[in-house]
């Protein structure tokens, strides 16, 4: 019994330690405030409800002190050397390796270089969202002020509040909770809407509905991203393939394929969306030839823009005409010689098509047909070395010229013993391969 109530003891000791000054002020602050809030004659002033939110505010930020997302770990461990670490441990989050400092109240995710990423609160001091509440209390003090004498004084800390908002949901979008990072931009929305503050935040209105839907909340995700819109932010056209993503699981096709029109009337050669409305009208059997009418439209209007050429080509490749295709990114080349997307088309449409001839030799059993196909096959294959060629040499993204070396090297592999040139391409490419590859 002795030992047990030692035991008892020092863990009693250990919970109080882990809950440091500066959060049993903010406590006590708090319940001081809470219980003027429901006085019936002090819950009549404003700076009451100030006074409240304040004490929210004080709970919000005195676990984290004045910690920072960048600082370094020996940085946080100096701000905090008076809160011990229970535990120390490794996470993957969405692909990315975290190392995380575990307190009594909190965890702090460190990123490989040792710089703080993100933290999360993880005790609850008070009932509710701290933030939510803080708010709360600074709008009941806004209705309450009938004459304004703290207007400003309640603006700053709406602002200080939405600051608050951003930060929770910028560590819940990295640690993968979209549900809770876009009711916090959401609340970073509201504030701004208030009419003490009357901004229009069109970048928080665009966060709330793409992380919406990144959490499938599809009818949140369509009122943000369409409200961001009407507030003349499109994320340069982006906006329009996610707002579409949102209708189109909602099963509204209609309104899918009116946004994906809006959007490729305004941005033409916004790749994502292109490629969203192509794959809309293929996926409900409609007419490509709508696709093709918008694109012939954006063409007259920039007739030497090289990428609207591109974009029919991707169009006619998706409809299986390969030859015309090829024709359109060759035009794209006519007009930019430089356009290595262009060039990249070509080389790729002409090495599928050998794939899938290919295919077609392996199970033809007729020795004259396979020969014929045969041929084809190393037609379209020595087809695609000069663009692919002309691609690597105008290409200064890594990425770009590490697919095209490894196009390159398949097919002067292929042709090794027949040219000595063959060889020397082989050579080159696996040499390139082997000196870039990650």
């Amino acid at each position: 019994m002795k030992n047990l109530l030692l035991a008892l003891t020092l863990l009693f000791s250990v919970q109080l330690a882990a809950q440091t000054k500066e959060v049993a002020d903010a406590i006590k602050n708090y319940e001081k405030a809470k219980k003027e809030s429901a006085d019936p004659k002090k819950g009549a002033s404003p700076a009451t409800w100030i006074k409240l939110a304040d004490a929210y505010a004080e709970i919000f930020d005195s676990p984290v002190k004045s910690i920072w997302n960048g600082a370094s770990r020996n940085e946080i461990k100096l701000l905090l050397k008076d809160q011990r670490i229970a535990s120390t441990e490794d996470r993957t989050v969405q692909g990315v390796k975290y190392s995380v400092d575990v307190y009594d109240d909190k965890e702090l995710y460190y990123n490989e270089d040792g710089t703080l990423a993100c933290f999360v609160q993880t005790k609850e001091y008070v009932p509710g969202n701290i933030i939510d509440e803080g708010v709360a209390a600074l709008v009941k003090a806004a209705e309450l002020d009938t004459k304004n004498a703290k207007s400003k004084d309640i603006t700053e800390k709406l602002v200080a509040m939405k600051t608050r908002y951003q930060s929770d949901a910028m560590a819940a979008y990295t640690l993968g909770n979209f549900k809770k990072a876009s009711a916090y931009f959401e609340g970073s929305v509201k504030i701004s809407s208030h009419p003490l503050i009357k901004q229009v935040d069109t970048v928080m209105m665009y966060y709330t509905g793409l992380t919406a839907l990144m959490a499938k909340d599809y009818d949140n995700a369509a009122k943000y991203l369409q409200m961001s819109i009407d507030n003349n932010y499109d994320a340069k056209g982006d906006i329009y393939s996610s707002l579409a993503e949102a209708y189109k699981a909602k099963g509204d096709m209609a309104k899918t394929k009116e946004v994906l029109q809006t959007g490729f009337t305004k941005h033409p050669t916004n790749q994502s969306i292109l490629v969203t409305l192509i794959n809309s009208y293929l996926e409900s059997n409609d007419d490509p030839n709508k696709v093709l009418a918008l694109i012939t439209q954006a063409q007259k209007n920039e007739p030497m823009n090289a990428s609207l050429y591109y974009a029919e080509g991707n169009v006619w490749k998706n409809m299986k005409n390969v030859d015309k295709a090829i024709e359109c990114y060759k035009k794209s080349m006519e007009i930019d010689k430089t356009y290595y997307f262009g060039s990249f088309a070509i080389g790729a449409a002409y090495y599928d098509r050998a794939v899938d001839i290919q295919t077609a030799a392996a199970e033809e059993v007729d020795d004259t047909k396979y020969e014929a196909l045969v041929k084809q096959l190393e037609e379209n294959l020595i087809s695609a070395i000069e663009p692919f060629e002309s691609c690597f040499s105008n290409t200064s993204d890594n990425e770009v010229k590490l697919v095209v070396a490894e196009y390159l090297k398949n097919i002067y592999f292929r042709f090794r013993d027949k040219d000595a040139s063959y060889k020397e391409g082989l050579d080159k490419y696996t040499a390139y391969l082997n000196e870039n590859k990650k």
